[in-house]
């Protein structure tokens, strides 16, 4: 598997989650530094950058 699509796919995964991640704290009024810390988290578990 080639390394630079494997990344892609990290990265393709952990925004995805992020995303759902961040719909649900939308709507139930999670705390912004409390989800900026989560969503750190899941960029950091998939090994990938979250470059915005």
């Amino acid at each position: 598997m080639d390394k630079n699509n494997s990344y892609d796919e990290k990265l393709s995964e952990a925004r995805s989650l992020a995303s759902q991640l961040g719909m649900f704290a939308e709507e139930n009024d999670i705390p912004k530094d409390l989800w900026d810390s989560l969503e750190k988290k899941i960029y950091d578990y998939y090994k990938v950058s979250c470059d915005r």
